[in-house]
């Protein structure tokens, strides 16, 4: 009996290219993370920076990006984190 081999099997590897979704997009994590900034100085505004860019930095090496997408996108959200920051009223206190 003949052993036939799926063509499946025989499938040369194809090149692709991972597309992440755009950090300047993720809107939940920048209102996020400039509230917390918000409320920070100094050390700790910079130590939970840090925390933050390195977290973004993990995921998207684990995930095989090369670094020059990462940079991009790392400056992409620190653009719209800032922006947001930017833009934000201090709050007052007051509720009318």
């Amino acid at each position: 009996m003949a052993h036939n081999r799926l063509p499946l099997v025989e499938w040369p590897p194809v090149e692709c290219q991972i597309v992440p979704f755009p950090t300047k997009n993720r809107l939940g994590k920048i209102r996020r993370t400039a509230e917390i900034l918000g409320g920070r100085h100094g050390k700790g505004a910079d130590q939970y920076w840090q925390q933050v860019i390195g977290g973004m930095r993990s995921q998207m090496e684990k995930a095989g990006l090369p670094t020059s997408v990462i940079e991009t996108e790392l400056q992409g959200f620190a653009d719209a984190v800032l922006a947001r920051l930017s833009s934000a009223q201090p709050y007052d206190g007051d509720a009318a």
